[in-house]
């Protein structure tokens, strides 16, 4: 997701700024902030309804894909996925009810602060673990089509679920930082008792500056930089795995070899492949804008309060919908998902054409 901000605004997915000090009010109202104050009302809405059908989609992703006739490496990085995705959409959930609708107009009392505080960690690591899972699965998948006989043995089911705990642990650690560069404030309002609490960077010391400075360039480099590069490249690389493969067969269609199967149906394979690229993909349309406009409000002065913060709710929301989609491409894109689905939710409805229900066979290394 995006950005840090204080408890009047903003969204808080990732590490604040390096010039997050700056006054917002020094300069008159851009178009962009203008353009902000129109959609928030709309954000406040919208992002909720994003969560509730994210969590639920994630939930029917983990049930489908821990199906028996459903396991492969494959499927358990993307069942990995599903909980990181999910977990991040349910924290946003009451995140966006207080921070749109209960405290919007009032004094924010601790609690809510601690909340937020909790979120501000949570959500980073969770967020961060999806990111670093769908880098994962796309090397998973690079290898088992360009080494076929050595991938099925590199890309175990074993060490696909060592990669999640690992991806896990080792991203857990990774923000530990950013876990302890925020601090809890309290501002009184002056004429009156009424206090609010707010979440902010601790800088008040050196050292504080310097952890400060540090957790920025660490996740701006191992959060977005580096995972959008290498997912970059391996689109790339499937790609071109991809037509090559296609290549191959256009050549069996003109030369078809007795006893194989039929060249002009795609294979499964290409057609897993396809699925997952469209999931890369996504994913890289999302945090490849939020990953430079992270760096430039760093490395930028002036940048974070102009740019940034005012398309810190967009970015909120393309990030979730990205978080809630992948339930409906493995529907659309997966004949097997499908299938799965159908049998354990809906056998009770749809039936095939001689009135059984219907049914998935079962393999043993199946792909979604």
């Amino acid at each position: 997701m995006t950005n840090y901000e204080y408890l009047t605004g903003g969204n808080v997915t990732s590490s604040p700024p390096l010039n997050h000090t700056e006054s917002a009010m020094e300069a008159p109202p851009t178009a962009l902030v203008e353009w902000q104050m129109w959609y928030q009302p709309i954000h406040g809405y919208a992002a909720p309804i994003v969560c509730i059908f994210g969590v639920v989609a994630n939930i029917l992703n983990i049930v489908v894909l821990t199906r028996k006739n459903m396991l492969s490496p494959t499927n358990v990085i993307l069942t990995g996925l599903a909980i990181s995705d999910g977990l991040t959409m349910a924290a946003y959930f009451p995140y966006a009810i207080m921070m749109y609708h209960v405290y919007q107009t009032s004094p924010a009392p601790l609690s809510f602060a601690r909340f937020v505080l909790f979120y501000a960690i949570f959500s980073v690591i969770v967020h961060s673990i999806s990111i670093w899972l769908t880098v994962s699965l796309a090397l998973f998948r690079y290898i088992f089509i360009q080494c076929p006989r050595q991938g099925t043995k590199l890309c175990s089911i074993d060490r696909a679920k060592i990669t999640v705990v690992i991806v896990s642990i080792v991203t857990s650690i990774v923000c530990i930082p950013n876990a302890v560069t925020y601090g809890l404030y309290q501002t009184k309002y002056s004429g009156t008792n009424q206090t609010s609490w707010h979440l902010d960077v601790k800088q008040n010391t050196e050292t504080e500056i310097i952890l400060k400075k540090f957790n920025f360039w660490i996740q701006a480099i191992l959060v977005k930089l580096v995972p959008c590069f290498l997912l970059t490249i391996l689109s790339i690389l499937l790609v071109k795995t991809m037509k090559d493969a296609e290549r191959r067969r256009k050549k069996l269609i003109s030369k078809p070899m007795k006893g194989s199967d039929d060249p002009r149906r795609p294979s499964k394979t290409n057609r897993t492949t396809r699925m997952l690229l469209a999931v890369v993909i996504l994913f890289l349309v999302t945090e490849i804008p939020q990953g430079i406009l992270n760096l430039l409000s760093g490395i930028v002065d002036g940048y974070f309060h102009r740019v940034y913060q005012p398309l810190g709710d967009l970015m909120d929301i393309l990030a979730l919908i990205n978080n809630g989609i992948n339930f409906i491409l493995y529907c659309t894109m997966s004949k097997q998902f499908r299938d799965t689905f159908i049998k354990i939710f809906l056998k009770d409805i749809v039936m095939d054409k001689r009135g059984n229900y219907m049914s998935t066979q079962a393999t043993r290394d199946t792909d979604l």
